[in-house]
């Protein structure tokens, strides 16, 4: 639930049953938490603390029943609350011991007050339970909105194919009552399969999906929508409109009011207000604003510079556009997240022109989460070490949109760069529970249980990455160092090669460092240096960022060139929690006792940093 599973069972029930029955005896919770955030995390990560170190003269098997309804994985709790009822009236349990100190009236009042929450929770669960009688399957209100056909054949109107799909599920997604999965989520539903409702239903877990085409002519669209149940595909309602294409944002909101309406009946007044809500007023600015987030969605460097241009003729259409102007900080937060050179501009530069953007957009609408979103990764770029104000922000962008995927995302990493793991992985799992078909955010994911030393979890994770997106170097280059840690050198030096083959130009280090390792573990070490040096030789006119330190200091660690990985680390920059987070993996456990490698660490140490 705290990742906000769309698979969870009555099982999450009885794990509830076990922290209250546990409170019960103990007098307080299993985990050693203080914040929300603490809490949340702790039920994802952190063993539960035995009852009888906290109540010893607890009954063994009441003890036992209590901490099987708190196991981690619901496979290993109890599987009904029947099960559990029986277990609980058994006389081990009851506490006809001699040694119990507290009185069986009492362990009565206890085993009572349990019955009662069981029976609670089975009443619950009947009512809970959908027609097939299965807890926690999709709601009646689940929807997902697929990629429109363009059936004009010209790739010139391909970003209205994804334009209209994702303004039409974030005008739904206004509405509490409906549940809307992800533009992101219903992309990846829809790669690498026929556009079959039916199918991209199941896979994103709805019971209704969005289907729709569109021809556009001269300055007239024809669209044609369906409203298609899952898994029946009867076709609760159809409707199609020809007008000019100045109208479009009009035709939007009416096919989203439409649908709302055939999924959740008559809608409220403050339904029917907020999608009613127009982010400009201008048809030009809108089809600006569209085709920008079609080439940002590339999250390549020519597809944010296309986008970030597209977003200018928006705001030259309408100044007051905040969502436009909010784009443009998210796509320059996009090469200062991954260290792209942009023309003409420094880094440092970059960062003020993004977080000038972000002012820009939230003085036009302090409610854009979008602007929150990229505020919050420049003001960690601003303050690198404390990341002052970066935290407020993000946090703020997942309250006003709690949907969005790469909020979460944001969220998630900078809780990792600042060293609280545990609430990094819980906030990661929070952006795949929305768009679980997301590279990003599972490689991301990988990286945070490394920290935690779970490096199983990050091996799984790195495979769901690459089954998302084959061509995602990044996460080749990480599975590349777990194979190598866990002996399989085949496995690290495919993986290697693989990295090397999808790295973006520019990026060869993603490659040719994890071939410097698998080089350096085979015993030549020859070889590791070669690759050392063509990887140097790439980077010298290079500014070295965190990152490149992250990739390139291990390589020539493995390769025995110990001074210059010293080197590299002094000359990283900036301090702060990103090259702190880069310096925690265990492939520089060789340099950890040098007196320059803690002084960088010391100066790059954020916050409240274990």
């Amino acid at each position: 639930q705290v990742a906000a599973d769309p698979l969870i069972d009555h099982r999450a029930d009885l794990y509830s049953l076990g922290l209250v029955a546990y409170e019960m005896l103990a007098g307080g919770s299993p985990y050693a938490a203080t914040t929300p955030q603490q809490q949340m995390a702790a039920h994802v990560t952190q063993p539960p603390a035995l009852l009888q170190s906290k109540r010893p003269d607890c009954p063994p098997a009441l003890a036992d029943l209590i901490m099987k309804c708190l196991a981690k994985n619901p496979a290993d709790r109890w599987q009904t609350a029947e099960e559990v009822g029986d277990r609980l009236g058994a006389p081990a349990v009851t506490g006809e011991r001699p040694r119990l100190t507290f009185s069986g009236r009492r362990v009565g009042l206890i085993a009572g007050v349990v019955l009662l929450l069981l029976v609670a929770v089975a009443l619950g669960l009947r009512r809970a339970a959908g027609p097939g009688g299965v807890a926690g399957s999709a709601g009646d209100s689940s929807v997902g909105v697929m990629l429109f056909d363009n059936i004009t054949r010209d790739t010139a109107y391909a970003y209205l194919s994804d334009g209209l799909a994702s303004e039409i599920s974030t005008t739904l997604a206004r509405v509490p009552r409906l549940e809307v999965r992800s533009p992101g989520s219903v992309r990846s539903a829809q790669r690498g399969i026929d556009p079959d409702p039916i199918e991209v239903g199941r896979r994103l877990n709805v019971r209704n999906v969005v289907e729709g085409e569109f021809q556009r002519g001269g300055d007239k669209i024809h669209i044609a929508v369906r409203l298609v149940a899952v898994p029946s595909g009867t076709q609760r309602w159809s409707d199609s409109w020809t007008r000019p294409m100045t109208d479009l944002l009009s035709v939007q909101q009416e096919i989203a009011r439409a649908v709302a309406t055939a999924i959740a009946g008559a809608l409220l007044p403050q339904e029917q207000s907020v999608l009613a809500i127009h982010p400009t007023s201008s048809a030009e600015a809108y089809d600006h604003y569209l085709r920008g987030n079609f080439l940002l969605a590339s999250r390549t460097p020519s597809g944010a510079l296309g986008g970030i241009a597209e977003y200018r003729a928006a705001l030259r259409a309408d100044t007051g556009f905040a969502q436009a102007e909010a784009r443009i900080a998210l796509a320059y937060n996009l090469y200062a997240s991954w260290g792209w050179d942009y023309p003409g501009v420094s880094p440092d530069s970059l960062t003020t022109l993004g977080g000038l953007a972000a002012d820009r957009a939230l003085a036009l609408d302090s409610t854009c989460a979008d602007a929150w979103m990229a505020r919050g990764g420049f003001l960690s770029d601003h303050h690198p070490k404390t990341l002052e104000g970066a935290f407020a922000a993000l946090a703020r962008a997942t309250e006003l949109d709690p949907r969005n995927a790469e909020a979460w995302q944001q969220y998630a990493a900078r809780l990792m760069f600042a060293g609280r793991y545990d609430e990094s992985i819980v906030a990661y799992h929070r952006a795949l529970a929305l768009e679980p078909k997301r590279a990003v955010s599972w490689d991301d994911l990988g990286l945070a249980y490394e920290l935690v030393q779970r490096d199983a979890d990050a091996l799984a994770a790195y495979d769901s990455s690459l089954a998302v997106d084959p061509e995602y170097y990044s996460s080749y280059a990480s599975r590349s160092r777990i194979r190598l840690r866990r002996g399989d050198r085949t496995g690290a030096r495919a993986d290697a090669e693989a990295a090397r083959r999808t790295s973006q130009p520019g990026e060869a280090q993603y490659g040719l460092a994890p071939l410097a390792l698998v080089a350096a573990a085979e015993g030549d070490t020859a070889g590791a240096r070669r690759l050392m040096a063509e990887v140097v030789s790439q980077l010298a006119q290079r500014p070295v960022g965190p990152l490149s330190a992250w990739l390139v200091v291990p390589g020539l660690v493995a390769a025995g060139e110990r001074e210059q990985a010293l080197d590299w680390l002094e000359r990283a920059q900036p301090r702060g929690a990103l090259l702190w987070w880069a310096m925690q993996y265990p492939e520089l456990d060789a340099l950890r006792a040098d007196p320059r490698f803690q002084r960088v660490l010391a100066e790059s140490r954020p916050s409240g940093a274990p």
